[in-house]
């Protein structure tokens, strides 16, 4: 597979934090209605940069005082709690089984000091951006479901953001690496050289120093029980198929004990760090897969990956909902796809196929934009999608429509087209 992450580039780059909010607001009485239409209670944390502050306690101990202490679903917002935080939520709360944490403009990720103690089945993570997962929960494997969730440039082994930022200060002092800097107020009698570290540039270069080693080793941290737990993992857009590469490659523990996988990337943000070739090579691996759910739009650069996705579908599937671009039926490969899904050899313990090519981008490369399909070719995918279903069929496969559940809960994701069904 070669070595699977880029090179840091010589020239600086400054990564974006995709940072997404919820549609839904939160009421009055900081309940917030999650997936299954229940109610969760809510609290608000200030976060680790707030710890010093006077109200630091106070202010979470006033929000859990009402609700029972072995309340099974939590969901914390506008940050991510400070170790301090994570102590009074684990002297408090004794049957968290549910949590989701919204990091919030601060997009950050404070996750060491969570509560073992907690027995968590379901973790969500949104918002939370170019920071390193530490919770036993997610890097041993040890909480059934995670979901990621408009989350950006996360890390699943190595240093922190701090220790990377010593670690490159020390090298600066030993005249191993060279100091950057930026020119402030340029022209002005005010102008001068701030100095500045760029986090993901390390990172790749960490990255890369040890996965063009030969048989790089699962970090201590990351090393599981000998019962891994998580079996369902979701990631919804920014970097979603680099940030299953990443968490492949670091634990892979995990990635081999999954039976549900959801992948969405229709928004063209991904493969910061990964290769594209990392994401196809890893897909057909994934043999204890049961259920697939991959949305994947005009993302891939190189232009074969797309066509040739029937290939590298995981073999053992007895599920798969699958949506791409409406232009894929226009492929040269498209007729394979229909050959394919025909054949009793092609996944053959598929039992449920939901297939929707609705997706539509315009402009180039640079700057694409997704956007409605055009009737005409929303009906040409239609048509092509109707041979599919018919051989599937034939097979004794069911088909079923597709309805994104993601789609309900954010604004800004596209719900399947309207005319999808009507055509």
């Amino acid at each position: 597979m070669g070595v699977p992450f880029r090179k840091p580039s010589g020239k600086p780059k400054q990564w974006p934090a995709f940072t997404q909010l919820r549609a839904a607001t939160v009421d009055a009485t900081q309940n917030h209605p999650n997936l299954g239409g229940s109610s969760t209670p809510t609290v608000r944390v200030q976060g680790p940069e707030s710890e010093d502050l006077d109200n630091h306690k106070a202010n979470l101990i006033s929000q859990i005082k009402s609700i029972p202490q072995d309340t099974s679903s939590l969901r914390i917002e506008e940050n991510t709690p400070s170790d301090k935080e994570w102590s009074i939520l684990g002297e408090h709360f004794t049957n968290i089984r549910d949590l989701e944490m919204d990091s919030g403009f601060d997009e950050g990720l404070n996750d060491k000091e969570m509560p073992l103690h907690w027995p968590l089945e379901r973790l969500e993570v949104s918002s939370a951006a170019g920071q390193v997962f530490q919770t036993p929960f997610v890097l041993q494997g040890r909480v059934k479901h995670l979901a990621l969730i408009f989350t950006s440039d996360l890390r699943f082994e190595g240093p922190t953001n701090a220790e990377l930022e010593r670690a490159n200060r020390e090298a600066i002092a030993r005249g191993e690496a060279t100091p950057r800097s930026l020119t402030v107020g340029e022209g002005t009698p005010e102008e001068r050289k701030m100095e500045v570290t760029y986090i993901p540039e390390l990172v790749a270069q960490w990255m890369t120093d040890k996965y063009s080693k030969p048989n790089p080793q699962v970090e201590s941290a990351n090393r599981p029980p000998a019962q891994v737990t998580t079996d369902t993992l979701e990631i919804v857009e920014n970097d979603a198929l680099d940030a299953f590469c990443r968490l492949a490659v670091a634990l892979p523990h995990v990635v081999d004990n999954l039976k549900t996988l959801t992948l969405r990337s229709t928004h063209g943000l991904d493969f910061h760090f990964a290769k594209e070739s990392m994401f196809v090579a890893v897909l057909p691996h994934l043999l204890n897969l049961q259920t697939l759910r991959l949305s994947v739009g005009d993302i891939f650069e190189d232009e074969e990956y797309l066509p040739n996705l029937y290939t590298k579908l995981p073999p053992n599937l007895s599920t798969l909902f699958f949506r791409g671009p409406a232009s894929l039926c226009q492929s040269n490969k498209w007729e394979k796809w229909i050959e394919s899904f025909a054949s009793k050899d092609y996944l053959p313990g598929l039992k449920k196929l939901g297939f929707v090519l609705d997706l539509h981008y315009e402009g180039d490369k640079d700057g694409k934009k997704e956007v409605p399909a055009p009737e005409a070719l929303l009906r040409e995918a239609r048509a092509a999608c109707d041979r599919l279903y018919a051989v599937a069929k034939d097979r004794g496969i069911t088909i079923e429509a597709m309805h994104d559940e993601w789609a309900d809960q954010f604004e800004n994701l596209r719900q399947v087209d309207d005319r999808w069904g009507a055509l």
